[in-house]
């Protein structure tokens, strides 16, 4: 469901509240989460039927709530389950949901759920009892103009402790570790406190604070206790949300309205002003305003005429022309300020609703562990490690960036029991570079970062070698030739390009001559002619250019003291008086603290300074870091990206899952808004249903602007728990493509019948969009019923400029891919070792499944019995298996006493060696693996013996066709040619002499397939001792999804 804001700061306070921080939470008018009852009231509190009356309370059946009583409480029967001997209503009670307007209580969660509630007795004293929800900050998703605000969440573990608390005064015992700031929000006990000054009086550790900050309550505090930094944006506290700072409230019009303006006898008032008009509401300010109004209250306007209004209680009062009745005209000027005529901050907000919310949790701030290199890391909540989250996704911000599940980030379930982890994406989904992290620019990592220098100061320092290039002169030899005699020797040289390079100009030589110069200690140090030329004369002697010094751009900032970050450089101007004169910071690095002191690297130094040299240091100053934030409120179902049909014109758009439409449907009488069932982000910002888009239901989705093209989304539909959510897969019957006709009403033949018009999508179960009509037989009105022609799609059609397909998924094939177990089945076995189907199994799905559901059957089970009436067939089913395994040619084969070796080659030509099925170039069968011969062309049979020996695997008795187990492997050549070694019996017989080996050879196939998953649970057995032939009736495995008939 959606809620609004009682205000944001456009509903106007009291002259002494120029700011609001704090504002009513409520849906349609209810209060969300804080409700009160008259519990003196037999009609509010039901004593028959332990019942309480609470229109629109939004519970569910198990949710926890607060109890409070203003008088004396409800009494109970305290021999209710649970509640021991008290005899007045607990104040931690589980909701019983009746309706909408009722429910009852229990005293736990499982004796709500078994609908056991606690016995009420007697009605309570007082006429504000109220409930009170938990977990209120984890229930709802909301943002100020477009930026998602984050619940308060802690950073675990005291930052300090409590010396003293005396008013606004806290003492505290350290302020640098971590460092505390201004502005900081911190808790002590259960009272939130806002930082106005640190080291207030003169005193370090001395700290200004504002107290009863975001909605907590002014207590004592004892010293010792512990101080937590806090963060995030809001609190919700009963019914009022209470923020940080204060939402931006726009500015207002104001009216002047002079007391001689005021004609009582007329009962109206004088105004020049376009602002005012039937239902306005304002504000009146006034020392003394006309009788009865009432300074700083809320009215309403009626006009009468131009600049003619009176006063009226209520907007509704104000519509129907029932005014105030003025008694006097006040004294001096009333000031009317208009509440409507504002332009401040938007506001959105929705609260999730599922059947248990015992799961919905904020987690602490991660923010500390942040490196701009690190991906992965534990998620905690109260200090306390998260389990069960991993498939349940949830709103994760990093500064207040909506993180998109699956894309920025996943989570991750530890082999450690009971840890779960988020793991961010960073550059492994970047399709135009390998995944690599830079440890010197961290700002390419697209990771959350720590330390980021944002502003930082320098000392010029003293003795730094300006840049300026070399001059010299060239000397011509008596050969024609050039040497170089060095004038000056230049200055700021560093070791910047491989080579510096000396340019010779003029001269008209024969041949033009050219040479390279190094640099030492900033100088340089020696002219080398690479090329000395050929043809110069004395009379034309040529001019030399020496390349300029490289610009001090970009250079490392190094530790001066002890220092964390990393990564900071400088491009710095040094002036002619040796001194630093400007600089650019042109990498901030990460992993800096306020306060770290730097210096450069890079820049040559001026010999003459000597002992007056002073370094140029650089202090950091103000340090940013990512600001994480995260909460779980329910499951969230990833639905597919429509951003590449962004086109600057459409507006609908057909909600799709692993490319099939779906449509999203509530039960007849259901409370779901399905409008606010979707979170959707367009270019990271949290779309507002209503305004930026429209979802009644079905499959449509329909934006009041068109997305830009090239804009990013991501679409999310929250689906509550498992429980709170079915669905369904119905088996489509009319189609896009179909033709549909409306024909006349037997009972009224009024209408015509319509033309035939062209389906172009589902909108819903029951709802269908064509082609627009304008024909005949079109009325608005939904009686009578009339009956409709539907014809089969005929021929493949362009709709909408995409070429519909005339085939129906009602005329798939249903074939569903099976094989053959090959080893005895125990009931406590994980592993299925069948005569091959890895290729079918894994890759006939679209995508390709990892996990897929199978069923064992025994189709050959012994019934026997004269007169046998019923037969039993073992069936088992078994979810979430995987499979592996290939199959090949055998391209060699050799014996030994007790062993035969099979040579494994995977043909050039097999499918599997494809990049779409798996890019296989060798066998994966290990050790311990059971696999099948067939096909063989050599031997004369043999015994199969298990890797021990102690056991017979299968019996060949057609050349060496039957099942092996593996003992042992080996590779051959280059490796795609596997050895594999089973065990065999002695004596048996056989011969392979001669034989040769290696790709084309062929002494028959190999297959085998291993799938894995849970214990079977039962028994299943087959016949290996009789070749190829016993394998024929062993139990199959079927895979339970059909094979599609799209799939290559």
């Amino acid at each position: 469901m959606s809620f609004t804001l009682g205000s944001v700061n456009k509903i106007f306070n009291s002259e002494t509240e120029t700011f609001q921080k704090s504002f009513n939470l409520t849906h349609e008018g209810d209060p969300l989460y804080y409700k009160e009852f008259d519990a003196s009231d037999v009609n509010k509190v039901l004593l028959g039927s332990d019942t309480v009356v609470i229109p629109n309370h939004f519970y569910i059946t198990g949710e926890e709530v607060v109890y409070h009583a203003d008088g004396s409480a409800i009494g109970i029967d305290h021999t209710s389950t649970g509640v021991g001997a008290a005899t007045t209503l607990p104040q931690n009670v589980f909701v019983i949901k009746v309706n909408e307007n009722k429910i009852k209580l229990a005293a736990t969660y499982a004796l709500a759920k078994a609908g056991t509630p606690i016995g009420i007795t007697t009605v309570g004293v007082g006429v504000t009892h109220s409930f009170s929800t938990t977990k209120k900050n984890t229930k709802a998703v909301l943002s100020i103009d477009n930026v998602i605000q984050a619940p308060l969440y802690t950073r675990v573990g005291a930052a300090t402790t409590v010396v003293n608390v005396q008013n606004r005064i806290v003492n505290v015992w350290s302020v640098t570790d971590p460092p505390i700031k201004a502005y900081d929000i911190i808790k002590i006990d259960d009272e939130y406190m806002r930082i106005q000054v640190v080291g207030y009086g003169g005193q370090n550790n001395n700290l200004l604070v504002d107290r009863e900050w975001l909605g907590s309550v002014k207590t004592a505090h004892t010293p010792g206790t512990a101080v937590e930094l806090t963060f995030g944006d809001y609190n919700i506290v009963q019914d009022r949300i209470h923020f940080v700072d204060v939402p931006f409230g726009g500015t207002r019009q104001s009216v002047g309205v002079s007391s001689d303006s005021v004609d009582v006898s007329a009962n109206r008032f004088a105004a020049l002003t376009q602002f005012f008009e039937t239902g306005t509401k304002i504000k009146i300010r006034a020392l003394d305003p006309p009788a009865p109004l009432v300074a700083n209250n809320d009215y309403y306007i009626i006009q009468l005429g131009t600049n003619s209004f009176r006063f009226a209680e209520t907007k509704a009062k104000a519509l129907t022309d029932d005014a105030i009745t003025l008694t006097t005209t006040g004294i001096g000027t009333h000031t009317l300020l208009v509440a409507d005529v504002v332009s401040g901050s938007s506001f959105q907000g929705r609260s999730f609703i599922r059947s248990d919310y015992r799961d919905n949790v904020i987690f602490d701030d991660l923010s500390q562990n942040f490196t701009g290199i690190g991906k992965t890391f534990t998620l905690k909540s109260d200090g306390a490690n998260t389990i069960g989250i991993t498939t349940d996704y949830g709103a994760l911000l990093i500064n207040n960036i909506f993180q998109k599940p699956d894309v920025d980030y996943d989570f991750l379930s530890s082999p450690s029991p009971g840890i779960t982890s988020v793991r961010f994406t960073g550059n492994a989904n970047l399709d135009y570079v390998a995944e690599s992290y830079s440890t010197v620019d961290v700002n390419q990592n697209r990771l959350p970062r720590r330390g980021i220098i944002a502003s930082i100061g320098n000392s010029e320092g003293y003795g730094y070698q300006a840049p300026t290039h070399g001059i010299g002169t060239a000397v011509v030899s008596g050969l024609g030739t050039i040497t170089v005699s060095m004038g000056y020797t230049g200055t700021g040289y560093t070791n910047g390009p491989s080579t510096y390079q000396v340019y010779v100009r003029g001269g008209n030589p024969t041949t033009g001559a050219a040479g390279t110069f190094t640099v030492r200690e900033g100088h340089i140090e020696s002219v080398i002619m690479n090329t000395p030329g050929v043809g110069y004369t004395w009379t034309s002697v040529p001019s030399l250019a020496f390349d300029e010094p490289v610009a001090y751009d970009d250079l490392r900032l190094v530790p001066h003291a002890n220092s964390t970050g990393i990564g900071a450089s400088v491009s710095v101007s040094v002036s002619v008086g040796q001194s630093i004169s400007r600089f650019t910071l042109t990498n901030p690095g990460y992993g800096f603290t306020t306060g770290e002191q730097l210096i450069i690297a890079g820049i040559p130094t001026d010999r003459s300074a000597g002992s007056n040299f002073q370094p140029a240091t650089w202090t950091v100053g103000d340090v940013q870091d990512d600001e994480f934030a995260g909460w779980i409120f329910g499951k969230l179902q990833i639905l597919d990206d429509l951003s590449e049909e962004f086109d600057d014109k459409k507006k609908v758009f057909t909600l799709k899952e692993d490319g099939e439409p779906m449509g999203i449907e509530s039960l007849e009488g259901s409370l779901i808004d399905l409008d606010q069932v979707l979170l959707i982000f367009i270019d990271d910002v949290l779309q507002k249903p209503g305004k930026a888009y429209t979802f009644n239901g079905g499959t449509q989705l329909k934006f009041t602007e068109s997305p830009k093209k090239g804009s990013s989304m991501q679409i999310l539909f929250y689906r509550g728990t498992d429980a709170d959510m079915a669905t369904l897969t119905a088996l489509e019957l009319i189609k896009r493509g179909d033709h549909l006709k409306i024909l006349n009403s037997p009972s009224n033949p009024t209408f015509l019948d319509q033309d035939t018009r062209v389906v172009r999508e589902t909108i819903a179960r029951d709802t269908l969009q064509t082609n627009v009509y304008k024909g005949q037989g079109i009325t608005a009105s939904p009686t009578p019923v009339r009956p409709v022609v539907w014809s089969k799609q005929q021929n493949d059609k362009f709709i909408d400029g995409v070429v519909v397909s005339k085939s129906r998924d009602l005329y798939q094939g249903r074939v569903f891919p099976i094989t053959r177990i090959i080893r005895n089945l125990a009931s406590n076995h994980t592993d299925i070792y069948t005569d091959g189907g890895a290729l079918a199994f894994k890759y006939t799905e679209a995508p390709n499944a990892t996990d897929f559901n199978i069923r064992i059957i025994d189709e050959d089970a012994a019934n026997t019995g004269f007169g046998t009436t019923t037969f039993s067939m073992p069936v088992k089913d078994l979810s979430n298996a995987n499979i592996s395994g290939d199959e090949g040619s055998i391209v060699g084969v050799g014996v030994s006493a007790q062993a035969i070796q099979f040579e494994f080659y995977i043909p050039d030509n097999s499918p599997i060696r494809e990049n779409q099925y798996g890019n296989t170039t060798k066998t994966g069968i290990a050790t311990g693996d059971y696999f099948v011969v067939s096909r063989s062309n050599v031997g004369t049979g043999a015994t199969a013996l298990s890797q021990t020996r102690a056991t017979t695997v299968g019996i060949a008795t057609t050349c060496l066709d039957g099942v092996y187990q593996v003992s042992h492997i080996a590779p051959i050549g280059a490796g795609q040619t596997m050895r594999v070694h089973v065990n065999v019996s002695t004596n048996h017989g056989l011969v392979f002499t001669g034989l040769t080996s290696g790709v084309g050879a062929y002494y028959g196939s190999y297959s085998w397939a291993k799938i894995t998953g849970g214990a079977i649970g039962t028994t299943f057995r087959c016949t290996t001792t009789n070749g190829l032939t016993g394998l024929s009736t062993a139990p199959i495995v079927q895979r339970t999804d059909k094979l599609l008939l799209d799939y290559t």
